[in-house]
């Protein structure tokens, strides 16, 4: 058992020593693990402290000085720990919050603490002291700790002088919403209020009231009240009696003065090399600028190049031009001579042809005219031939050589130019136009991933642009939850499982409570074309418990860090704590599973299996930053649609190439059913034109 204890040897003429001023009674509230209004009456003449470990006797003591000690001396738990050089675990935050035991965390590797207040609190310590002679000394700290934070800087304080008769209850009002020091002022008008964690004017009113020489008072009241032990008389004296050597302040001078002359001297080095880089640069700037002169120069030259091409070009052909002239000349000449030897000519011919007629030419030129009918019709007949010819060689038939033959190709064409050709089959044009479709798509999705480095759908990352444009932020300030989480590597075999699991919470866009409003008001003024989830982010989020099971989904899933890194981690551990599960058979042991293959387990009663995609198909991937993968994933699809693609061209072009034949067949037959023997029989023309000639 530790026994601590606070008393004044008094004479024993009359122990109450009137006008010595003396603590009389203490007031707490929601002190450590005081909970609610504790009242502790303080004998005058003495008083004891005891108790076993952990009874609240170094609480009292802590209060006490926390009320009368500055901040920047203040030790608590110091009497327990007996002057040990290790920090005490003990702060104001704690004592306000009421912890009172510490738990090993499996899950974080670490202690959590446990509070007797977690949520928004106040706290409180009234010192009331007394000299039976004038009216008492009442000497307050009050404390509110907002919503649920435990860190030290977010406690808010007050101290508060006064001699007027206050409890602590008192100043409830103005403390437990949050301390408001102008209501608390007119409530108590003539009480000192300091807050803020600037306390000077207290403690130099509490040093004049009580008649101290000094802060160091305070600190040696502190020392004396919480510890056991006070060390030598020297460290005493030395530490809170007397004054500091004029020396040390010469010393801290020197030391000033020292470190400014190394930065002038540091200075001066960085102008010389400065100087030095500048030297280097000066340099350069003149080899530049005697570059940018000879390349005016060669612009210049090469600006005059196709003005002296034109003028050489001109001058050549000036040159040029009078031998162009006299060729023309003696060609005009002989022209001249030509046309004169051709009206000669012509007018030998008709003299010639006169003597004909005159000498019986008559008869001459009917046989002629005879002949020359033949030859036409022999000329017609064999145009017609080859034009038949022609269109049997294109559908590959032989040309007929008698009246038989020609008579039953007739008859043929006849039946195959009333043939119905059929279209090319719904299937095959189907096939080929969803192999283009979806080689399409896929390089749609290749053009995307490369222009915005991200593995959602393109049709959200255009939403997700707009938002961004219309609240005025980066578009990197709504990220989706899927481009923060990621597979860890070396569980990259369960990509495909964890993708399906995620899906709900993958395509979600996280925004913060700051930004909620005008997003929302950005996504209802227009349609977006796609179906957006907007979360709302808040700033604080408490880090959750890691699951326990090793199999869990949480363990193989990392979260980039940034400012949504906490509240992502929190949803994944709440929503998505599935374990993972090597057979179907196993989800039976688990609220939660999913199997390798894919097969979810979301409750007791349902489970999914969503296969209209393979679970390994990496084009279907969203989780992670890293596009690496998926790109891949998808040229390899592109090289796959690309081959069906291609057969299914080649099918759809050979269908029609059997379609045009057949559609060509008929129509040479069509055109070939309005041809006679007697048009394409050639021989007989032929005879007809030699009788004629003999």
């Amino acid at each position: 058992m530790t026994m601590l204890s606070f008393a004044t040897d008094e004479p024993e003429v009359d122990p109450a020593q009137p006008g010595q001023w003396r603590l009389g009674q203490i007031e707490l509230v929601n002190w450590g693990t005081f909970a609610g209004h504790i009242v502790v009456d303080v004998a005058r003449t003495g008083h004891l402290l005891t108790g076993a470990s952990g009874s609240g006797k170094s609480s009292l003591l802590d209060a006490i000085a926390a009320v009368l000690t500055p901040d920047k001396w203040l030790r608590l738990n110091a009497a327990a720990q007996d002057g040990a050089s290790r920090q005490s675990d003990r702060t104001l935050m704690s004592y306000v919050r009421g912890a009172w035991s510490k738990e090993a965390d499996e899950t974080a590797d670490r202690a959590t603490t446990t509070y007797l207040r977690s949520k928004a609190t106040w706290s409180g310590i009234l010192l009331r002291y007394e000299n039976l002679r004038d009216e008492p000394v009442v000497l307050l700290r009050v404390f509110h700790a907002p919503g649920t934070r435990t860190e030290p800087t977010t406690l808010k304080d007050a101290r508060i002088f006064t001699r007027a008769h206050v409890g602590l209850l008192d100043v409830k009002p103005h403390v437990e919403g949050g301390i408001d020091a102008r209501r608390m002022s007119k409530a108590f008008p003539d009480a000192l209020i300091t807050t803020g964690g600037r306390h000077g004017r207290f403690h130099e009113r509490v040093i004049r009231q009580f008649g101290f020489r000094g802060e160091a008072t305070l600190q040696l009241l502190h020392k004396t009240q919480s510890a056991k032990n006070l060390g030598t008389l020297d460290a005493l004296f030395r530490g809170f009696m007397l004054d500091q050597p004029g020396t040390f302040s010469r010393a801290q001078t020197a030391v000033e003065q020292f470190t400014e002359l190394d930065a002038a001297h540091k200075h001066v080095v960085d102008l010389r090399k400065q100087v030095d880089a500048l030297r280097r640069v000066d340099e350069a700037i003149k080899a530049f600028d005697l570059a940018g002169a000879e390349l005016a120069a060669v612009s210049d030259l090469h600006d005059a190049v196709e003005p002296f091409t034109s003028g050489l070009k001109l001058r050549l052909a000036k040159d040029a031009a009078g031998p162009a002239r006299a060729t023309l000349a003696r060609a005009e000449s002989a022209l001249s001579d030509a046309i004169r030897e051709q009206q000669l000519a012509a007018e030998a011919l008709e003299t010639a042809k006169a003597r004909v007629r005159d000498e019986g030419g008559t008869r001459v030129e009917l046989l002629q005219e005879r002949i020359d009918s033949a030859q036409r019709a022999e000329d017609i007949t064999g145009r017609y031939r080859a034009q038949l010819a022609a269109e049997l060689t294109r559908i590959g038939a032989p040309m007929p050589e008698d009246p038989e033959q020609f008579a039953e190709l007739l008859a043929a064409a006849v039946t195959e130019a009333a043939r119905d050709i059929p279209a090319v089959s719904y299937e095959v044009r189907d096939a080929a136009s969803q192999a283009r479709k979806a080689l399409e798509a896929v390089e749609k999705q290749i053009r995307a991933l490369r222009d915005h480095r991200s593995n959602l759908d393109e049709k959200l990352l255009r939403a997700r642009r707009f938002l961004a444009d219309a609240v005025g932020v980066p578009v990197s300030t709504f990220p989706f939850a899927g481009e923060l989480i990621s597979v860890a590597e070396q569980h990259s075999a369960w990509r495909g499982a964890a993708e399906r699991v995620m899906a709900p919470f993958s395509s979600t866009l996280l925004v913060r409570d700051e930004h909620l409003a005008a997003a929302r008001r950005a996504a209802d003024s227009q349609t977006l074309g796609v179906r957006l989830v907007i979360e709302a982010v808040p700033h604080s989020v408490d880090e959750p418990r890691r699951p326990k099971e090793s199999r869990s989904l949480v363990h193989r899933l990392t979260v980039s860090d940034g400012p949504f890194a906490s509240y992502v981690r929190k949803r994944i551990a709440i929503e998505f704590d599935y374990a993972c599960v090597s057979h179907p058979d196993e989800l039976d042991d688990v609220e939660r599973g999913v199997t390798i293959g894919g097969l979810v387990k979301r409750n007791s009663r349902r489970y999914e299996k969503d296969d209209r995609h393979d679970v390994g198909d990496a084009t279907r991937w969203v989780l992670g930053g890293d596009t690496h993968a998926r790109l891949e994933a998808l040229i390899a699809r592109r090289r796959e649609m690309e081959a069906v693609k291609d057969k299914t061209a080649a099918r759809e072009s050979d269908a029609d190439s059997l379609r045009q034949d057949a559609a060509t067949r008929r129509d040479v037959f069509a055109r070939m059913a309005v041809f006679t023997w007697v048009q394409v029989d050639l021989a007989a023309a032929t005879a007809v034109t030699a009788a004629r000639r003999a």
